[in-house]
């Protein structure tokens, strides 16, 4: 999405802008990073990984927006 969808998003009010958090941004992007680490544990059963993977992929997509 470019950056004039980001705007209008925001003048419809679908959207809102946040002041960014350095201190929330480090925070999603450890959990991301740790969730992503322990899906690749094989000692977990298949759908213990997945939300682990998913879970890690919706915080580092966070972090991306943050």
């Amino acid at each position: 999405m470019n950056l004039d969808k980001l705007e209008n998003l925001v003048r419809t009010g679908k959207l809102h802008l946040q002041a960014p958090s350095r201190r929330e941004f480090d925070g999603l992007k450890t959990s991301g990073a740790n969730r992503l680490r322990d899906a690749g544990r094989e000692d977990l059963s298949l759908e213990s990984r997945f939300d682990l993977a998913y879970n890690a992929a919706h915080a580092l997509a966070l972090a991306a927006l943050r």
